[in-house]
C-alpha cells in the first residue's frame, strides 16, 4: 500500500495516470520519424519519441527541437476532448485532504507529454486550481527514465528526495523515480489505495 507519510510533493505522471490522452502515437511517431530522416539524411529507429529528440539535442539543433515540440503538442491536444479521465486519481487530488497525506502537501506533475497538454488536460478533468508545479515534455533535455525532470521538481519545492513521492504508470516511471531515489509507485496502486480508503 502506497504510504505518503512525510511526503511533502506528490507528483503525478499525466498519461495514464491522470488522464488516458486519446492520441494517435503510432501516426505521430510515423509523422517525426519521417521528417526526422529528411532533415538529418538518417533514419530514427523508434523505440521512443525521447529517443530522437535526444539525438536533436546532441546536434545542438534548437530550432528544430521547438519544431518536434509543436507537432507533438498539436497531436496531444487536437483529441483532447476524447479523452478519459482516470477517476480515482481525479478523484484522489480534489478530495485530498480525505487522505493520509500531509496537511501542507504540494502536487506536481511530471510528464513526457507537453506543457499545453499537461495545462489542458488538468483545466479539462477539473484539478487545475491543485496542482502546484508542472514539468513537461520541453522543460528537460533528458526525458525519462532519466530523473531530470523529478530533480527539478525536488528543487523548486526545496524537498529531499524521501519527502516526495511519483506515481505514473508505466517501467520508465519507476526507473526515473529509482534514478531520483524517489519513492515511485505504479497508478494501479494508487487506484488499490483510493479503493481502500473510500471504504
Amino acid at each position: 500500500m502506497i504510504d505518503f507519510k512525510g511526503k511533502k510533493v506528490i507528483v503525478f505522471d499525466l498519461d495514464g495516470t491522470i488522464i488516458d490522452l486519446a492520441v494517435d502515437w503510432v501516426k505521430l511517431k510515423q509523422l517525426l520519424s519521417k521528417r526526422f530522416s529528411k532533415l538529418y539524411d538518417t533514419s530514427c529507429h523508434f523505440n521512443s519519441i525521447s529517443a530522437c529528440l535526444s539525438y536533436i539535442v546532441e546536434k545542438n539543433d534548437t530550432k528544430e527541437l521547438e519544431n518536434f515540440f509543436k507537432i507533438i503538442e498539436e497531436h496531444e491536444t487536437k483529441t483532447l476532448n476524447k479523452s478519459q479521465k482516470i477517476d480515482e486519481t481525479i478523484y484522489f487530488i480534489k478530495n485530498i485532504e480525505n487522505f493520509e497525506v500531509e496537511s501542507d502537501v504540494k502536487l506536481a506533475v511530471f510528464s513526457l507529454n507537453t506543457r499545453k497538454a499537461i495545462e489542458e488536460s488538468i483545466k479539462l478533468v477539473g484539478i487545475k486550481d491543485r496542482i502546484d508545479f508542472k514539468i513537461g515534455r520541453e522543460d528537460v533535455r533528458r526525458w525519462k527514465p532519466e530523473p531530470e525532470g523529478l530533480i527539478k521538481i525536488m528543487r523548486y519545492f526545496n524537498v529531499s528526495n524521501d519527502q516526495m513521492v511519483y506515481i505514473g504508470d508505466m517501467k520508465k516511471d519507476l526507473i526515473a523515480g529509482k534514478n531520483a531515489g524517489v519513492d515511485t509507485y505504479l497508478i494501479e496502486d494508487l487506484i488499490s489505495y483510493v479503493n481502500h480508503m473510500k471504504i
